[in-house]
């Protein structure tokens, strides 16, 4: 029977190991005879052959399977971590080396075998290289999917499915490699986690390698030989102008761009290729000071997102430390400035974007030793104007204290041996719409967006979103190495322009139907855009021609002016001699109806008494006693009534504009004395049997049309770049008179921002338009490089690279075709 046992086991090993040759990280258990225990697959005899595709080598003279995992007496790795995790006084004549309990799905302690950790937890294998002449160790390791640990000792290695894992659980969830390996032992043994071998600096020290070797990979440098750059190993903007790349810039006084607007009329006009950054500055990314700075290799010194050490450096060096004294409102950035963190090595980053979609710029990011100074922002300002920039004469750059920092921007430059910028380019200083309000009242008209030609609808906040998946892992990051800590940050972004690129379809379809719903009538525009062309032609011979830029408003007739009319139309014509007059009479009672509203505002419960006009008796009274005639006169008598109000509740309002600008009392009492008079007024119209066209003429009056239109009493308000004036503000009555220029005054304002705002939106409609072409072309761009980089590494017959190269160009162009197809109802 034990006979029969042992051949059924032998069978049983040799099926698993079979069945497993090509599977060697599966988690196996073994029968027991009551309970399935686990188990690890070198302990059924498998062997891990490398260099021929999984069988053994011909120059190998042992094939044989090999019983090191039955004993623990072979000499213990001294190297491996897990060697200091012995229980001292062991037994050496034990079964295992490390005492371990039964069941445990690896062997340890064993200098024969090699450490793989994988998804599902570490695992220990019996792995034979190939000794064919010439053949290299760590290649075969990378062949068969494994990254070493160590190219001294090859005894422990990292699955690239595990470290590709690793990189998507920090970029999506934020984990750190302690977190991440901790849940690897967890994986490995559930019961006895601590028994698993640390092997945590190795994961960390081997992610940072691989980083690195999948952005050269991603960016051709393994398909040609060529020196990297600064930033070439970081993705930038696709929808921004790079000249050479998705855009040829228009020569001289042409119109038509010949590689964007291919059999398209799209106007170019020169702010269109204007590009716009935004800078910023983050003090959640904090950096403690190295424990082993001499120990410190850096592998992207410069290459992604981070700037390199030495240049910057040596700009911090022979820069000017100067403090300002602000000149606006006190700000965090320029208070920062003046703070000190000794146990920090840097307090935060600062860096630039692109301020339209919202991608991070290369080679922009700069740590801050001691707080935000204009220093570290104007080295960051330069190298994102350096930025596949060639041929760009204008930049709107968005800063929080732009209406300081810029105004000695040209002088660092200037008397600075390092800083750069082309003489040709104009820089338009701008600030974000959020933080323009923290500044004082003619930062508003000078900074924001909304007055700035080709801004669109820039709102300069897009920074602060940007941070956001930075500040996760920042906290891990703090206690890095200062490389380490950079590769992370460059990671990271790399990663966000990413998703920005295969995003950008639908966030532009999104802005381009945004742009669409809120601009004005098709057919209205047309008839602007010709009047407005007729004016042009007109003006030189006729000036009149201009009052088409006047508010046109019709002016109906007041209270008063209603009496006279009425009293004319009575002394015309017939009538009896007791009716004459009667439009007096009335007005007057109007009149007493006015004091008593203003006395029941001074006094709560005043004696009232109701005045026998026809809306208080009512039309049926009316009828009955034959005062028809003077209901029809009061009919028109409240219509001017109403007017007055209306016309004293404008001027009131823009009255308290002008009060709040000089920071004088309110007049809020007399806007409700108003407001109360025309409420009585409607109520009268209903009274007197007013038609439905008459009602919707005199609309309610609701409480939040009376408040004062705070982007003109104070430019600082926040949320008012949408706002429109309330009802009574369009109703074709009398504007004002000649004594109420601050009146003029509010209807310029926002006749004025009406206008900017309306520019805006056909700016961001052209803008996206653009920006479809622009990215169509950088996806047929990229393909094309691919292909070209196909072609090279088929000439040297590196088939691997070949299909790295036609997968990569293929993605490239079925990013193109989704564009196409997601733009083309734009193009109709």
């Amino acid at each position: 029977m034990y006979h029969m046992w042992d051949r059924w086991c032998l069978q049983m090993s040799w099926v698993l190991r079979t069945q497993h040759q090509r599977l060697p990280f599966h988690r196996v258990s073994q029968w027991t005879g009551s309970f399935f225990e686990e188990s690890c697959l070198v302990k059924s005899g498998i062997v891990i052959w490398l260099g021929h595709n999984g069988n053994p080598c011909p120059w190998d003279d042992d094939v044989g399977e090999s019983s090191v995992f039955t004993t623990g007496e072979e000499e213990a790795n001294t190297t491996d971590i897990e060697s200091s995790e012995d229980k001292d006084g062991g037994d050496p004549s034990s079964k295992c080396a490390d005492d371990l309990p039964t069941g445990v799905p690896f062997v340890k302690g064993n200098s024969t075998l090699t450490t793989i950790v994988d998804k599902s937890g570490m695992h220990t294998h019996l792995v034979k290289y190939c000794t064919c002449p010439n053949a290299a160790a760590d290649i075969q390791m990378f062949q068969m999917g494994l990254f070493l640990a160590s190219f001294l000792k090859l005894k422990t290695a990292f699955t690239f499915n595990v470290l590709n894992d690793f990189l998507l659980d920090n970029l999506e969830c934020g984990t750190s490699a302690m977190n991440y390996y901790s849940k690897l032992r967890r994986m490995t043994m559930t019961v006895f986690p601590h028994l698993v071998p640390d092997w945590y600096w190795e994961l960390m020290r081997v992610a940072r390698q691989w980083r690195k070797l999948k952005l050269l990979k991603r960016n051709g440098f393994g398909h040609e030989e060529k020196d990297v750059r600064p930033g070439d190993l970081a993705l930038f903007c696709l929808a921004c102008p790079q000249p050479g790349i998705n855009v040829t810039l228009p020569v001289g006084e042409q119109m038509e761009d010949s590689n964007v607007n291919k059999g398209s009329n799209l106007q170019t006009p020169s702010w269109l290729y204007m590009r716009s950054l935004i800078m910023d500055g983050n003090f959640k990314a904090e950096h403690l000071h190295p424990v082993h700075p001499g120990d410190e290799v850096s592998l992207m010194d410069g290459h992604g997102f981070m700037v390199g050490d030495a240049l910057y450096e040596e700009h911090l060096a022979v820069a000017q430390d100067t403090s300002q004294q602000p000149e606006c409102n006190n700000h965090g950035a320029v208070n920062q400035a003046n703070a000190s963190r000794h146990r920090l090595e840097a307090m935060g980053i600062g860096g630039c974007a692109c301020a339209q979609h919202g991608c991070f710029v290369p080679h922009t990011m700069v740590d801050f030793q001691k707080g935000e100074r204009q220093m570290n922002m104007d080295y960051v300002l330069c190298e994102a104007l350096k930025m596949n920039a060639n041929g760009i004469h204008r930049a709107l750059t968005f800063y929080d204290v732009n209406c300081q920092y810029h105004k000695h921007l040209k002088d660092h430059i200037t008397e600075s041996s390092i800083l750069e910028i082309p003489k040709e380019l104009d820089i338009i200083p701008g600030i974000g719409l959020w933080h323009v309000h923290g500044h004082q009242d003619s930062c508003y008209v000078r900074y924001a967006s909304n007055f700035i030609e080709g801004a669109t609808r820039i709102d300069g906040k897009i920074m602060e979103t940007l941070w956001a998946p930075l500040n996760i892992i920042s906290p891990a990051a703090c206690g890095m190495g200062t490389p380490h800590q950079k590769k992370c940050l460059d990671y990271q972004m790399n990663d966000y322009n990413f998703m920005k690129m295969i995003r950008t379809s639908k966030s532009l379809c999104k802005k381009y139907n945004q742009a669409l719903a809120e601009t004005a009538d098709p057919g209205k525009v047309r008839e602007w855009e010709s009047q407005e062309r007729l004016v042009h032609q007109r003006c030189r011979r006729d000036p009149t021609a201009m009052d088409i830029y006047e508010v046109q408003l019709q002016k109906v007739l007041t209270r008063k002016q209603q009496e006279i009319q009425l009293l004319a139309e009575q002394g015309r014509g017939p009538g009896p001699i007791r009716r004459r007059g009667a439009a007096t009479w009335l007005a007057e009672g109007l009149t007493i109806e006015e004091a008593q509203v203003t006395l029941q505002l001074e006094i709560k419960k005043p004696e009232k008494a109701v005045i026998p006009l026809p809306s208080n008796l009512g039309q049926d009274t009316c009828t009955a006693i034959g005062i028809n005639d003077l209901a029809k006169q009061e009919l028109i008598l409240r219509q001017g009534q109403a007017n007055d109000a209306l016309h004293n509740i404008r001027v009131y309002l823009a009255d308290k504009v002008v009060i709040f600008r000089k920071t004088v009392h309110s007049v809020d009492r007399a806007v409700s004395i108003q407001a109360s008079i025309y409420l009585k007024c409607r109520k009268q119209l209903c009274s007197l049997g007013a038609d439905d066209a008459l009602l919707w003429r005199y609309q309610p009056l609701a409480k939040e049309h009376l408040k004062v239109s705070t982007a003109v009493a104070n430019p600082n308000s926040r949320g008012q770049r949408n706002n429109t004036l309330p009802w009574f503000w369009s109703l074709d009555v009398a504007g004002g008179s000649e004594s109420n220029d601050w009146l003029d005054e509010f209807y310029r304002v926002h006749w004025l921002r009406a206008k900017a705002l309306k520019d805006c939106w056909a700016e961001e409609i052209l803008l996206v338009q653009h920006e479809m072409d622009w990215t169509c072309n950088f996806f047929c761009y990229k393909a094309e490089e691919w292909k070209r980089l196909g072609v090279v590494v088929k000439e040297a017959k590196k088939e691997a690279h070949m299909a790295y190269a036609g997968r990569q160009g293929k993605i490239y162009e079925c990013l193109l075709e989704e564009a196409k197809w997601a733009f083309h109802p734009t193009k109709v």
